[in-house]
């Protein structure tokens, strides 16, 4: 969660592009379309049990 303020800005990737492929935009996107909505989009997670991502609008 230490990088939990990186998540949703663009090209912020966490992993290598090696260990992920894609873009790095795909959350910066959701978040953008979920804000435009007028909604809230947050993560939680828990190192070695992963991550939930949670969105209203």
């Amino acid at each position: 969660m230490r990088f939990a303020s990186k998540l949703f800005m663009p090209f912020q990737r966490l992993h290598s592009a090696v260990d992920y492929e894609g873009t790095g935009v795909g959350l910066a996107i959701a978040n953008k379309i979920v804000h435009r909505h007028g909604g809230r989009i947050w993560a939680q997670a828990e190192e070695g049990k992963g991550a939930q991502f949670f969105f209203t609008l």
